[in-house]
C-alpha cells in the first residue's frame, strides 16, 4: 500500500485527487495540506511513502524549497511535483531540488495514478520535451488542451464544435487560441494551422 500525501492550496484540486486516488486498493491517501509550509510536520506525523505537492502556492515557501528539505530530511521519501503552468525552468529546478517525478495539473487520472506507482517503482517521470510542439520557430510548447484544439482547427471545425467536443466553452477555445498566436508568433490561427498540416500533427482522429 503506498500512502500518499496530497499538498495543495486548491481545494477543488484536492478533492479531485481525493475522487483519483481514494478506489484504488494500493494508494491509500493517508494527509492533505493546503499550505506547503506544513508538509515537512505532516511528514513527520505521517510518515507518507510519497507527496505529491504543487509547485506554486500561496505562502512564503514554493514547493521547490520545500522539495528541497523534505528531500534532505527523508531521504527514502518519494515527492512529486506538479504545477498547472507551461513554465519550462520548473523542470530544471524541480530536478535540482531532488523531485523524482514531474506532472501537469491537465494530466489525465490515469496519468497521475501511473505516475504514482511508477514513482515508487524507483522510476523518474519527468515531461519531455523533446516531445513537445513547437511551432513558428519558437522554443515555446503548446499544452496538451492547446494542441487538440489546433489539431480540431486543422479538421475545420468550428469554434462552437470545438467547445463541445473539449467540454468547454466558446470564450475558453479564444482564450487558448489567443495563447496559442502568443507562444508562435503567428497573426493568425489559419497561418498556424497550415504549418501543423505540413507537418504532419493533425492525426487521423481528433
Amino acid at each position: 500500500m503506498i500512502k500518499l500525501l496530497l499538498v495543495d492550496d486548491q481545494k477543488i484540486l484536492l478533492e479531485g485527487l481525493v475522487q483519483i486516488f481514494a478506489p484504488l486498493k494500493d494508494i491509500e491517501i493517508i494527509g492533505t495540506c493546503t499550505l506547503s509550509e506544513l508538509a515537512e510536520e505532516a511528514c513527520c506525523r505521517l510518515a507518507p511513502d510519497l507527496v505529491l505537492m504543487d509547485i506554486c502556492m500561496e505562502g512564503r515557501t514554493s514547493g521547490i524549497q520545500i522539495c528541497e528539505r523534505l528531500k534532505a530530511r527523508f531521504p527514502d521519501l518519494r515527492v512529486v511535483l506538479m504545477t498547472g503552468m507551461q513554465e519550462v525552468a520548473f523542470l530544471g529546478w524541480a530536478k535540482k531540488a531532488g523531485a523524482d517525478s514531474f506532472i501537469y495539473k491537465e494530466s489525465s487520472g490515469e496519468a497521475f495514478v501511473s505516475c504514482i506507482r511508477a514513482t515508487m517503482r524507483g522510476k523518474k517521470i519527468f515531461p519531455d520535451l523533446h516531445g513537445t510542439y513547437t511551432f513558428g520557430g519558437t522554443n515555446i510548447p503548446l499544452t496538451k488542451r492547446e494542441f487538440a484544439i489546433l489539431q480540431h482547427i486543422c479538421h475545420d471545425k468550428t469554434y462552437e464544435e470545438i467547445a463541445d467536443e473539449l467540454g468547454i466553452t466558446k470564450r475558453t477555445v479564444h482564450f487558448h487560441i489567443g495563447n496559442i498566436l502568443s507562444k508562435t508568433g503567428y497573426k493568425t490561427i489559419v497561418g498556424l494551422a497550415v504549418e501543423a498540416t505540413e507537418r504532419g500533427y493533425t492525426g487521423g482522429t481528433v
